[in-house]
This record gives structure tokens, C-alpha cells and sequence, in this order.
């Protein structure tokens, strides 16, 4: 058993998917690029034709724009884990899966990784038109913008490997999963100094939190990632991303070894 090579199957098949597909992968596009603009255009809107002229008003749209493409990346790393295992429960090819020579949550680690990339090439495709439809500037360092979206993933699809954990024994987590995408969505939006002092801890060490903050310094004052790890932002960042993706490897191996031990790994 290869790992890298079982990551090119993934790529391969993520490539097929999308050819084969086309209606859904367009789908996926437009769905990205209005998302984002509706939200962007209506607070806009909401705020009054003045807008333009209140300080800090374009870098907050800046920000903005970011930070709603960036929550569908998050919300990707969270709910793939689950949604791959509720896939396959209720195909019944779980257990199938689960007896294949490499173990379970490195198919769905890697799958994860695969899904990943292909987000990551729309991502870049969705923010330039949004770029273009907007007329939000931004500083573009996309070498800047990998490595903070990568770590950023990392650490959100440990959390999504604890929520695909929970499905392996509970089944049933739609709720759970729910409020796991509302939260992040919420933090996207919400200005972190507006937070109560109370929940600033966790926020601060959630990685969605924590990137989004380091991409807005990225786009909006051309921070260079040196400038982000001399600081000690990133190194933060990249420990806190490892940490989530241990802690969420380490959960969802102990449910595999739980769903095998009472017998229910494919039963839903």
C-alpha cells in the first residue's frame, strides 16, 4: 500500500468526476461565485450609498469577499469526513471499504486531500471573477494564500475526521454537522473584537479563526508570510493545524475501532 500513489487514484478520480459531471461542476462554480456576491452586494446595499466613504470600508470588503470564500473551503474540511461515511453507510460499501488493504481514514484523509485541490483551483478561478465583478483590489500572494488555506484545511478537516468519528458509531449527525457549518459561517461575518471575552479563547484557537485573520492581513496589507512567522502568527497557526489533525486522526481511529467492536460499521 502506497499513500502516494493512492492520492493520485484520488486525484485521478476527482478529474474524472468533474468531466464526467460537467452540469454538476458548473453548479458548483456559479453556486461559489453567487454565494459570495449576494452576501457581498447586500450589505452593500444594506449599509447605505455612503459606504465608500466610512473608513476602512474596502478593506472590510476585502475581507469580506475573502472570508466567504474561504468559510466554503472550511466547511468543505468539515463535513467531507462525514458526508464520505454517511455515503458509503448508506451504499453499503463501508464495511467493503473498511477491509481493503489501506486503512479507513487513510482513504478518507486522502480523498479529503484529493477534494481539497480541486477546491483550491476554484477557488483562485471564483475570487479573480469576483474580483473583476466587485472591483475589490487586493495584494495577491498566492503563495501566501496556499500555505495559509492549506494549514487552514488541515486543521478543519481534523475536526471534520471527529465529526466523521461520531457517524461511524451515532449514524446519524446531520444536527451536529449543521451547527458545525453555522459556526463557521457565523465567525466569517461576525468581527472577533465584537466577540464576547468569554469565547475569544476558543475562537482564537479554532483554525478557520485563526487563518481567515492571518489572510485578511495578507490581502488587505500585503503582510508576506516571513512577516506572519517572525510575528509568531503562523508558527501558531501550523502547530494549532497539526494539533487538530492528531487530535482528529486520533478520535476517528478510536471509532473505527469501536463501530468494528459492537459490529455496527455498516448498519445505519
Amino acid at each position: 500500500m502506497n499513500p502516494g500513489r493512492l492520492f493520485l487514484a484520488e486525484l485521478r478520480r476527482e478529474a474524472i468526476l468533474l468531466v464526467r459531471y460537467p452540469l454538476e461542476t458548473v453548479s458548483r462554480l456559479v453556486w461559489n461565485l453567487g454565494f459570495a456576491l449576494l452576501i457581498f452586494f447586500g450589505f452593500s446595499a444594506a449599509v447605505g450609498s455612503q459606504a465608500s466613504g466610512l473608513p476602512g470600508f474596502e478593506e472590510g470588503n476585502v475581507g469580506r469577499l475573502l472570508g466567504l470564500l474561504t468559510t466554503y473551503i472550511a466547511i468543505n474540511g468539515l463535513g467531507n469526513a462525514a458526508e464520505l461515511i454517511a455515503e458509503e453507510v448508506q451504499t453499503g460499501t463501508l464495511e467493503q471499504a473498511a477491509l481493503s488493504p489501506p486503512p479507513l481514514v487513510l482513504v478518507v484523509l486522502l480523498r479529503d486531500l484529493a477534494s481539497y485541490v480541486e477546491m483550491l483551483l476554484r477557488f483562485a478561478l471564483v475570487l479573480a471573477i469576483a474580483c473583476l465583478v466587485t472591483g475589490v483590489r487586493l495584494h495577491l500572494d498566492m503563495p501566501a494564500y496556499v500555505v495559509l488555506l492549506t494549514l487552514m484545511y488541515l486543521g478543519m478537516e481534523g475536526i471534520g475526521l471527529m465529526l466523521g468519528g461520531a457517524g461511524l458509531i451515532a449514524k446519524r449527525i446531520t444536527t451536529l454537522a449543521q451547527f458545525a457549518v453555522m459556526l463557521v459561517f457565523g465567525l466569517a461575518i461576525v468581527p472577533l473584537d465584537g466577540l464576547p471575552a468569554w469565547a475569544r479563547p476558543f475562537v482564537t484557537a479554532f483554525p478557520f479563526t485563526n487563518a481567515l485573520e492571518q489572510l485578511r492581513a495578507v490581502a488587505v496589507g500585503g503582510t508576506s508570510l516571513g512577516v506572519l512567522w517572525q510575528d509568531g502568527r503562523l508558527p501558531i497557526l501550523l502547530w494549532g493545524a497539526l494539533a487538530w489533525l492528531a487530535l482528529g486522526l486520533m478520535v476517528f481511529g478510536w471509532a473505527e475501532r469501536k463501530a468494528r467492536d459492537l459490529g455496527t460499521l455498516n448498519q445505519y
